[in-house]
């Protein structure tokens, strides 16, 4: 985003929701520093500092996309759906769209790619919808290849799934799964696997 540098986790992260999403967050992420919404989204936003702000649309309905809308304040906003609202949603100034149901990793990831300027789409949601407008950031690949498998792989990873439970899905041993994790680690430039799910994201080479 502009004006702002890229910045690694903790962010700082304002939520509206009524469907227990910030307890969610806070249970399983030590990587965020989150706030819920005292009064208004635009005041709750501004006192915070916040350097992202989610907006659970899918508990909130109608005033969830309406204070999106509104919202004043230059911060990438996510909001969190379900598939009947997606379109709407992709409509607002929202830069970030996630399915209702999504794993915290998967909103980790998606909350640091937002921060630094990119378009975030659930890719559960069809193609016709998830259009970005156009000079809103649409992101390529740069070069970093990954093998089929890789891209198998960093998918589930991208879910929070453990290697072996990697191994489950792919019907691989969990010592080959851990090697494909290794290698798209090595590939991505990155310590830690949430790291490299947003340079994946980064580099169009992984839909959030």
């Amino acid at each position: 985003m502009r004006g702002l540098p890229p910045k690694s986790l903790p962010l700082r992260i304002v939520i509206h929701s009524e469907a227990g999403l910030l307890d969610q967050l806070a249970r399983e992420s030590d990587a965020l520093i989150l706030s819920p919404v005292e009064t208004s989204l635009e005041i709750s936003a501004r006192v915070a500092q916040a350097d992202v702000i989610i907006v659970d649309v899918a508990s909130l309905g109608a005033p969830g996309l309406q204070e999106i809308r509104e919202l004043r304040f230059d911060r990438p906003v996510l909001a969190i759906v379900t598939p009947s609202q997606a379109a709407e949603a992709l409509g607002t100034q929202a830069k970030g769209v996630l399915l209702q149901g999504t794993t915290t990793a998967k909103v980790e990831a998606a909350l640091q790619a937002l921060h630094v300027g990119l378009r975030v789409t659930d890719p559960a949601i069809p193609t016709g919808v998830a259009t970005a407008p156009k000079g809103e950031g649409s992101v390529h690949a740069n070069g970093t290849v990954l093998t089929p498998r890789e891209r198998e792989v960093i998918v589930l990873m991208a879910e929070g799934l453990s290697n072996k439970q990697i191994a489950a899905k792919l019907t691989i041993s969990e010592h080959t799964a851990k090697f494909h994790v290794n290698s798209i680690l090595q590939k991505m430039d990155a310590q830690k696997r949430v790291e490299a799910v947003v340079r994946a994201a980064q580099q169009g080479l992984l839909s959030l």
